[in-house]
């Protein structure tokens, strides 16, 4: 369900992202390949890739010092992204859906930055699942891995921790980025990360392919975080 050409950019893309940040987990080639089908024997084709194992536990989003740990690690990211050569790959899938009027700067993004794509082991950060990068402005990114977490508080997997997440988050970022963000820009593109999760849900073919292969039961979780999103005006 995906395109073979964009996927072999990605990794590569990847790849590249590794040589400069350690932290990232690099593809690893199959019989010289970084995407490598499977042929099934019904006749579907798939296509696999491989990445170095990130050992450790997932960042707390009711730690403070994770938080801004988390914060830290992303602004360390767009500061490496910035230095890898500019490939051809699209927007953002959230960017490419809405189309923002934005006239500032873009650079390569991680496109799906959220905790749940960090794991943490004795102090060291592993960042993976580069399946969704693309370019945008670095505040969308930021956007993202807010957004993330206030669906689990709205959606009540881990209530009330949105607020001093991204307190310390956003410390977390400033004290290392030179990008000073805007917190209009940041609450913006949350808006427009919301935005297109609603026009996903409404025309399923349209979407990402985690959206057009969710059940029933997820699309209405989605379905009722945006209806909360907007019924609290975050």
């Amino acid at each position: 369900m995906v395109d073979r050409t964009l996927l072999e950019t990605r990794a590569e893309t990847t790849a590249a992202i590794a040589e400069v940040d350690g932290r990232v987990c690099r593809p690893l080639p199959v019989d010289g390949l970084l995407v490598t089908s499977l042929d099934g024997d019904d006749g579907w084709t798939g296509l696999v890739t491989c990445f170095a194992y990130a050992t450790g536990v997932a960042p707390a989003v009711d730690n403070r010092d994770d938080a801004a740990l988390v914060g830290r690690a992303l602004a360390g990211l767009h500061e490496s992204m910035k230095s890898v050569e500019q490939r051809a790959l699209p927007l953002v899938a959230t960017l490419a859906t809405v189309q923002p009027d934005w006239s500032g700067p873009m650079q390569l993004l991680h496109g799906d930055f959220n905790t749940g794509n960090l794991r943490l082991a004795e102090g060291v950060v592993a960042i993976f699942d580069f399946d969704d990068c693309g370019y945008g402005p670095p505040a969308f990114d930021v956007a993202n891995a807010l957004y993330m977490v206030l669906f689990d508080d709205l959606t009540g997997r881990h209530p009330s921790v949105f607020r001093p997440f991204s307190e310390s988050f956003l410390l977390g970022y400033h004290s290392v980025s030179d990008h000073v963000l805007d917190p209009a820009d940041v609450g913006g593109f949350t808006d427009l990360r919301v935005s297109a999760l609603e026009l996903w849900l409404d025309d399923p073919a349209t979407a990402p392919v985690g959206i057009r292969t969710a059940t029933g039961e997820w699309q209405a979780i989605l379905r009722s975080f945006v209806d909360q999103y907007r019924a609290q005006r975050f």
